[in-house]
């Protein structure tokens, strides 16, 4: 899964702590949503990550393994 955007990016500053609880640049923001969404992709044995360019946009990257087929 990729999303993907075209907007003015993140500078690498941020990008560095993008997924630290609590770091935010909203005023009005937890700085928790991030941190929580690579737990869970964590979780279920993948990486969530991000690529970012100023000027360029800003793209959020997962994968998910399959899930496993009970035997009958």
């Amino acid at each position: 899964m990729r999303v993907a955007d075209a907007g003015r990016g993140i500078p690498a500053a941020d990008v560095a702590r993008l997924f630290t609880p609590f770091f935010t640049t909203k005023e009005k923001g937890t700085g928790l949503g991030l941190a929580f969404a690579r737990e869970i992709v964590a979780d279920h044995g993948s990486m969530l990550s991000v690529d970012s360019e100023p000027g360029r946009g800003t793209t959020f990257a997962f994968e998910l393994p399959r899930a496993r087929r009970e035997a009958a």
